[in-house]
C-alpha cells in the first residue's frame, strides 16, 4: 500500500499514519521549511516507511495510478482553484483506491452563552479576511462532496463531525486565544487594509471574547467536513 499525504505540513498526521500502514507513505508541501522539519522529526522517532517531496499538488510528479490512498486534510479550503488539484489526485491513484479528505466548514458554528453577538462578529470580521487575503475558504466544508464528485469518482460519501469546546477549562482557554488573536498586529493590519473594520472594534471585541469565557453557559462548537472518494 502507497499513500500519499498531500499538503502533508510538517508531517503530524504521515506520521500517525505510517505507524498504522505497513508499506510506504509520502508527505507532499509545497513548503520546503515544513518538509525539513518533517524529515528531522521522522528520523527521530524512527519512521523508516516515510519519504517526503516538495510538489504542487496541482502538477503532482508522479505517474498516474501510483497510490493506494491519498490524504487531504485541511488543505483545499486554502487553494484558489480545488478542484485542480481534485483533478490531479484522480490522476495519481489507482483503481479501487480511496481519498480521504476534511476542510472546515464555518457555516455551522454554534455558540452559547448569554452574549454571543460579539464572537459571532468576530468569525464574520474572520471570513472576510481569510477571503481578502485568499488564506482560505472558510465554507469549503460543504463543497467537497461535489468536488470529487465532478472529478469523476465512482462513489462519494461525506460526513460532519464537531470540535466542541464546553468544559471552564476549555472555555477560558478558547476565550484566550480568540482575545489574543483580536489583539494580533497582523490581524488588525489585514483589517484595516482591505477596509472590513476599524481597529478599535476588534479591541472590543478582545474585551467580549473575555467576557464570553468567564460565563458560565458558555458553549462553542465548530464542524469539520469529510468525504471518503472512492475511485
Amino acid at each position: 500500500m502507497i499513500v500519499l499525504d498531500l499538503g502533508c505540513g510538517q508531517a503530524t498526521i504521515s506520521m500517525g499514519v505510517s505507524e498504522v500502514v505497513p508499506h510506504r507513505v509520502l508527505g507532499v508541501d509545497i513548503d520546503r521549511a515544513g518538509l525539513a522539519a518533517a524529515r528531522g522529526d521522522a528520523a527521530t522517532i524512527g519512521c523508516g516507511n516515510i519519504a517526503f517531496a516538495a510538489a504542487d499538488g496541482r502538477q503532482l510528479p508522479f505517474r498516474s495510478g501510483v497510490f493506494d490512498a491519498v490524504l487531504c486534510h485541511s488543505i483545499l479550503e486554502t487553494l484558489s482553484d480545488p478542484r485542480s488539484v481534485v483533478t490531479e489526485v484522480r490522476r495519481v491513484i489507482g483503481r479501487g483506491g480511496v481519498v480521504g479528505a476534511a476542510s472546515v466548514e464555518y457555516g455551522g458554528i454554534i455558540l452559547g452563552g448569554a452574549e454571543t453577538t460579539g464572537p459571532q462578529r468576530f468569525y464574520d470580521i474572520r471570513q472576510q479576511v481569510w477571503r481578502a487575503e485568499e488564506i482560505g475558504e472558510p465554507n469549503m466544508g460543504r463543497r467537497l462532496r461535489g468536488l470529487f464528485q465532478e472529478a469523476g469518482f465512482s462513489r462519494t460519501e461525506a460526513s460532519a463531525h464537531y470540535i466542541s469546546y464546553g468544559t471552564p477549562a476549555r472555555i477560558i482557554a478558547f476565550a484566550h486565544d480568540r482575545a489574543a488573536e483580536c489583539r494580533n498586529q497582523q490581524l488588525q493590519a489585514a483589517v484595516a487594509r482591505h477596509g472590513i473594520a476599524p481597529v478599535e472594534e476588534l479591541t472590543r471585541l478582545a474585551a467580549s471574547w473575555e467576557e464570553w469565557g468567564r460565563d458560565a453557559g458558555a458553549f462553542f462548537a465548530f464542524p469539520w467536513c469529510r468525504v471518503l472518494a472512492w475511485c
